[in-house]
């Protein structure tokens, strides 16, 4: 009876036991003491786990290779509209941009027009939202995209991620924003965009109800929130760079019908993130996380926590049955059932996640099993106690190879424990500061960045949690070393959760803080000259004006472009010329106050801004000063150069009353000096803005002209003098203007030359009149030639020659009577290009004419190299040939030449009998002028011709 009695109260004993064990393991579960290590069973099961990515999501990178080729971020949103267009070419199925467009573009209004025009024109395109914090303790606020944006694209999705306790991202709220969760992550919204009819039931863990009846309107509220299954560490999706897209450098089919993002991924501008698959140290950039969360959406495998109630239950289980088992074996059973049971409890959670896409931490089950089987084995306690004692160690040797310092404090202050690298920063000897309070060792800088003393120690044991201290914090030991740092505190509770001391963290920055001013100090400075940029000018300016607002007086803007600088660098190099412009750079720095701005535009362009002026004559003596100076020749290696400037002038607040009209008529008075013949100074003047806004009409006049049909073409016919007939006409181009009428070539032919306008007119023009020569041939003359100019930009263009074999080809005309006139001046530019391109317009069959020929300055040793069929003699000899004997002598060379070598010879500007019977007896070949007829409409060509 008395052993029943025992063997009962034995057998109590024991499910006491178990029951107190698991019910401390419900404990542990339910208040997520143990996440970290959840988080790293997590993180260990992701990492040994890959797949790999979904074929139709396609990441375009902002890289280092991008930002090399465009330029420094951030870029002109026109950059962004072309990237749109070329991806909306290439049939992307929908496009996520993870580039925030929060303000308008104040250099380029209008760049944002054309940005929401390409997001509208695509309409399959979804723009981030941001949460932000504007200060230390204040709510989340939402930021979106530009209004004209936020209405072009098809749709908004935040890109909110939230980090865990442990700093790494692994989940993500589908749902998201500021009072409700109303907008979808970004993933969500492509996916939703790329099927609007589709039905789909949010996955995930929802968000706990709050106390009040309605949420806080300026709260943030997450919802459905969802683990990510990362297919691999960064850069398993396939990438291009957005430079590359931008070129159009990829295959027709990279993106046709797939998901594309497009962020960031270059160091140092990223919203990159920690990551299980990642760490710390290789960061996984925000457009990749997105890409993951659509992968995950897209194929149904995203994880979610395992329900609360299912969890507990799970645990209880896990942990009642193995302690009870525990206590039934004998002892040396005891550590094979404890294995047995935590591979039990990995295997369960691990089948769940793989299974059901449900995630069970398993950490507190673990840890209670663990410590179950030294409870029934003493033997087993003494090996967790050496165990303990191990990792105490570990970690002592941890904090002392760590590069960062820490130091434990007492709840009074005194120092318990500090790392080397702590007494490094300290410059305290070994053990010299234990017991001893730290005080007020760190500085912080306030609003007018002076630096005031903060007892960190003290401030966390008054605030009771963590605390941070603002950057920028600075470090000053007793032997007087500064430096920049940054530092946290953290409480120790004990088992009260009574506050016992402080533990403090901080890390030598000092590098960082150097490379960063570096930094700022580049994007504010020139490379080549380290004058102020043109960012900087503007925000001194901005500044400027604000003072002489205030003190009643003037500013002058002094925009410099130094006169045919191209010719050095075309000449000298580029060295050579990057020499020069520093040069030129010191001597402006010479002329100038101290309190005068210097700045390098870009080029060969500089603009000074002078403050405190009482009168404009100290701009005009400051103006001469520096074209006086100029005057001194520079000495660049071994060649002495000589530049002059134009200068143009405007003045605050005469002619502007902000930043950018001041700029702008600068340059206008600037490019007044130059058309004014150069090395002189100019004024800005209301006149110089009208004459630029009717160029400026003009140019957009032209640019529509080809698509309204105001272009049209004049022929002008060429004889032949020995048979007195008809044989060429040669192809003018007018521009009729439905309000100015017909257009003088002179006015509109150089706009379009400088505008690149010129090669998309020139095309037409050609084509136009290969096609009219080809009619006049079927119905008046088989052999008619057709003589069409070629402008210099159009004979430079790659792809010109394949061009014109097309035209042929597609008009039927043979090449054979096809003449291209050249002017003289062109192929002297590069005279071996120049051969070479006329070479492979001879292997067409074309004929080639140099025109004005007398006029460039021509070699006659290049002149011979030329694969050329005719000269044309320029008008200007033409005109006083009968009467001036210079001319006459001139054009007679010109003929004797050209037949020494074969070649024909054509005279323009031929106006009079005398002129045409002297040509004759001069046995030149074919004429040209308003003898024979002006430029006729293709109309009236026929009655010529016959």
């Amino acid at each position: 009876m008395i052993a029943t009695f025992k063997a009962r109260s034995g057998w109590s004993k024991r499910v006491l036991v178990s029951l107190l064990l698991t019910a401390a393991a419900l404990l542990l579960s339910d208040s997520n003491l143990l996440y970290r290590w959840d988080l790293f069973l997590y993180d260990w099961n992701r990492m040994a786990w890959s797949r790999a990515p979904a074929e139709d999501i396609v990441i375009v990178a902002i890289d280092e290779q991008s930002l090399r080729e465009i330029g420094r971020w951030p870029w002109s949103r026109r950059i962004h509209a072309q990237l749109i267009r070329q991806l909306s070419a290439a049939e992307a199925r929908v496009i996520g941009l993870n580039i925030v467009f929060a303000e308008p573009e104040t250099t380029d209004p209008s760049a944002d027009a054309e940005l929401a025009s390409a997001l509208a024109a695509n309409g399959r395109i979804v723009l981030p939202l941001l949460n932000e914090q504007h200060r230390l303790g204040e709510e989340l606020r939402e930021t979106l995209p530009i209004p004209l944006l936020r209405t072009a694209a098809a749709g908004i999705g935040h890109v909110d991620v939230e980090l865990d306790l442990d700093g790494i991202a692994r989940s993500v709220f589908l749902k998201a924003g500021l009072g409700t969760s109303r907008w979808p992550t970004l993933a969500l919204a492509m996916l939703e965009l790329s099927d609007p009819a589709a039905e789909r039931a949010l996955p995930g863990e929802r968000a706990r109800p709050t106390a009040s009846a309605s949420p806080s309107p300026d709260a943030w509220h997450r919802d459905y929130r969802i683990l990510i299954p990362f297919v691999g560490p960064p850069g398993r999706f396939q990438h291009y760079s957005y430079h590359d897209v931008l070129r159009g450098d990829f295959p027709p089919a990279s993106f046709r019908g797939k998901f594309v993002l497009v962020g960031a991924t270059a160091s140092g501008m990223a919203d990159a993130l920690p990551t299980p698959v990642s760490g710390l140290s290789r960061l996984m950039p925000g457009v990749e996380y997105n890409a993951n969360v659509l992968d995950a959406l897209q194929q149904g495998l995203t994880i979610q926590a395992l329900p609360a109630h299912w969890t507990l239950l799970l645990t209880g289980v896990l942990v009642f049955f193995p302690m009870l088992l525990h206590s039934a074996c004998p002892a040396r059973w005891t550590l094979p059932v404890a294995v047995l049971s935590l591979l039990l409890t990995l295997i369960s959670s691990f089948v769940l996640l793989y299974t059901r896409q449900l995630w069970f931490p398993p950490a507190a089950t673990l840890l209670v099993q663990g410590l179950g089987c030294p409870l029934w084995s003493w033997q087993r306690l003494l090996l967790l106690i050496r165990s303990l004692f191990e990792q105490e160690v570990r970690a002592q040797v941890t904090l002392h190879s760590i590069g960062d310092a820490v130091i434990t404090t007492d709840a009074n202050g005194a120092v318990q424990y500090l790392n080397p690298v702590a007494e490094s920063l300290l410059g305290a000897e070994p053990g010299a500061l234990r017991g001893q309070k730290l005080g007020s060792m760190f500085e912080v800088a306030d609003e007018q960045e002076r630096y005031r003393a903060v007892n960190l120690v003290a401030l966390c044991l008054e605030e009771g949690a963590l605390v941070r201290l603002p950057e920028p914090s600075i470090l000053r030991n007793d032997a007087g070393e500064e430096y920049a740092i940054r530092a946290s505190a953290a409480p120790i509770h004990d088992q009260q959760m009574r506050v016992v001391g402080v533990v403090i963290a901080f890390s030598n920055i000092t590098e960082t803080r150097r490379l960063t001013e570096q930094m700022r100090y580049q994007a504010n400075h020139d490379a080549l000259t380290h004058l102020p940029n043109l960012g900087l000018l503007r925000d001194r300016l901005k500044h400027a004006i604000t003072r002489a607002r205030r003190s009643g007086q003037s500013l002058a803007l002094l925009f410099v472009d130094l006169d045919q600088f191209k010719k050095i660098n075309e000449g000298l190099g580029h060295s050579a010329g990057d020499a020069l412009l520093r040069a030129v750079a010191d001597r402006l720095l010479l002329c100038g106050r101290k309190d005068d701005t210097i700045v390098r535009v870009g080029g060969d362009e500089f603009i000074c801004m002078l403050e405190d002026l009482r009168q404009e004559d100290r701009v005009v003596d400051f103006a001469h000063k520096l074209l006086r100076m100029l005057e001194t020749p520079f000495q660049i290696g071994n060649n002495e150069c000589v530049v002059t400037a134009s200068i143009g002038i405007c003045l605050f607040p005469k002619d502007g009353g902000d930043v950018e009209t001041l700029l702008r008529n600068a340059d206008t008075a600037m490019y007044r000096a130059k058309e004014s013949g150069r090395n002189n100074i100019q004024f800005y003047a209301h006149d110089m803005h009208l004459r630029s806004l009717e160029r400026l009409n003009m140019e957009q006049g032209l640019r529509h002209a080809l698509a309204r049909q105001e272009l049209e073409i004049h022929y002008q016919p060429q004889m032949d003098l020995r048979r007195d007939r008809i044989i060429g006409v040669e192809a003018l181009l007018r521009w009729r203007h439905p309000q100015r009428g017909l257009i003088s070539p002179l006015d509109f032919i150089p706009l379009a030359e400088e505008t690149g306008l010129i090669e998309s007119i020139g095309e037409w023009v050609l084509r136009t009149a290969c096609q009219q020569a080809k009619a006049w041939q079927q119905k008046h003359r088989p052999t008619l030639r057709m003589a069409v100019n070629l402008s210099p930009r159009q004979f430079l263009r790659p792809g010109m020659v394949s061009m014109i074999a097309e035209i042929l080809q597609e008009t039927g005309l043979e090449p054979r009577y096809l003449d291209l006139e050249i002017t003289e001046s062109l192929l002297m530019k590069d005279v071996q290009g120049s051969i070479m391109t006329m070479h492979a317009l001879k292997a067409i069959g074309v004929r080639l004419s140099i025109d004005d020929f007398g006029t460039g300055y021509s070699s006659l040793n290049y002149l011979k190299q030329f694969p050329i069929d005719q000269l044309k003699i320029d008008k200007s000899f033409v005109h006083d040939l009968v009467l001036g004997k210079e001319d006459a002598s001139i054009t007679l060379a010109i003929i004797a030449m050209a037949h020494s070598m074969s070649l024909t010879v054509i005279a323009e500007g031929v106006e009079s009998e005398a002129q045409k019977a002297f040509l004759r007896a001069n046995q030149c070949d074919e004429i040209q002028g308003y003898h024979l007829s002006r430029p006729l409409p293709a109309d009236e060509i026929p009655a010529l011709l016959n």
